[in-house]
């Protein structure tokens, strides 16, 4: 096969890659990230921000808070301080979300194997276009340090 002919179907393969990478974002996502914990110790004066400048269009959107779990994560449930705040509106929600990260008969309540992803559905608010959002989270555990948990992070999608 001559060079030319290989570079249309390499050139061929990474078009077809990315249209099928782009057409798989969801348009009503509005934000979906997560951020690392450092050496997998949630130290409880380390909050977790995550912010959005400008929100591109008005909507009812529901925030959901997820984080990941291993093996070394001690306790069968877990208490997260969440705000988020709409800056530019001086709007807050503030919650203390109580979870079961295992249920009672032992079983992980997360989706994974080695590393266990949760989703704690958080609030609804009407966001409008152009407004700045603002998310806080923090672990609201006695322990100042809590090990096994390895990155937190917030979903914000349109229903």
């Amino acid at each position: 096969m001559n060079s030319v002919k290989r570079a249309k179907q390499y050139s061929l393969y990474v078009t077809l890659a990315l249209t099928l990478l782009l057409s798989c974002q969801n348009p009503n996502v509005l934000l979906h990230e997560f951020d690392a914990v450092d050496s997998e110790n949630w130290n409880i004066s380390d909050a977790k921000h995550f912010e959005i400048d400008s929100v591109p269009a008005s909507g009812h959107y529901e925030t959901t808070l997820e984080f990941r779990t291993n093996a070394n994560y001690p306790y069968r449930n877990i208490s997260i301080q969440m705000t988020q705040s709409l800056r530019n509106r001086n709007k807050d929600i503030t919650k203390t979300l109580a979870y079961d990260i295992v249920d009672k008969n032992g079983k992980n309540n997360g989706e994974g194997i080695t590393y266990f992803t949760h989703q704690v559905p958080f609030c609804t608010m009407d966001i409008q276009q152009g407004d700045t959002v603002d998310i806080s989270i923090r672990h609201n555990m006695q322990d100042n340090i809590l090990p096994g948990i390895t990155d937190v992070g917030v979903l914000i999608e349109k229903y």
